[in-house]
């Protein structure tokens, strides 16, 4: 598999024979066919073992219970940068490949390992967005916020267009990512924001309460909860 690895990155997947593959390992034709039936099935074992190698990481973190959503997010950030900077050949041979054959049984090993990890995620998130601090959203895009734009980077960063690894971005990926999943949600398309038109009466008042002068005038009220040092005055904001 190791010698699969170093022809795949060297040749690209496209380019390497399974006997390429056979004359780097050493091995015989018997002992590599007894492991591996063909150049797809040893792709499809260094695939599993990168994302359960991966993936490692990510049951510790999930495991250790990080203190809030913002440990969370960099924690799982931090992981992802890491292993790409340990393993590089592997992220490589990975970000190449893209995704396996779905009906091939690394596939399935895969679908398997990506819905169990998904599964605790959900279950560590959901108090987080019961109480507010995460807003609903799906696991798919939730992984896309976090994941995504270091994957942007690591990619450039492999094929050696960045000269600094990919953990010195780590700081803003984190601020970037916990930023994106308590945003709050667009407004739907459709829904009308446009400000209501009421009157309102006003009242210059003295010191000692007494009313100086009054009048009358309209403003636009826009919907919303507005404080002051007495507390919510009213469930109306008052903009000129």
């Amino acid at each position: 598999m190791q010698a699969a690895l170093r022809c795949f990155d060297a040749h690209g997947y496209e380019q390497t024979t399974i006997a390429r593959v056979r004359e780097a390992s050493g091995v015989s034709n018997g002992a590599l066919f007894h492991h591996f039936p063909s150049k797809e099935s040893i792709a499809d074992a260094l695939y599993v073992e990168a994302l359960s190698s991966f993936q490692e990481g990510l049951w510790r973190l999930i495991r250790r219970r990080p203190r809030s959503l913002r440990a969370a997010v960099r924690g799982t950030i931090a992981h992802q940068l890491g292993w790409i900077e340990a393993h590089p050949d592997l992220a490589r041979f990975v970000y190449m490949r893209g995704h396996l054959d779905w009906e091939s049984p690394g596939a399935a090993a895969v679908e398997a390992l990506n819905r169990e990890l998904a599964s605790a995620f959900r279950r560590w998130l959901d108090p987080l967005v019961q109480t507010g601090e995460v807003r609903p959203t799906s696991m798919l895009v939730i992984t896309a916020i976090v994941s995504g734009p270091a994957h942007a980077i690591a990619r450039r960063w492999l094929a050696g267009q960045l000269e600094a690894p990919p953990s010195e971005y780590l700081d803003e990926l984190a601020l970037a990512a916990w930023a994106g999943l308590r945003g709050t949600p667009a407004t739907a398309a459709g829904v009308s924001r446009r400000p209501a038109v009421g009157n309102i009466t006003l009242e210059l008042l003295s010191g000692e309460g007494r009313v100086l002068a009054h009048g009358r005038a309209s403003a636009e009220l826009v919907a919303g909860t507005r404080h002051s040092e007495h507390g919510a005055i009213d469930r109306k904001e008052l903009r000129k």
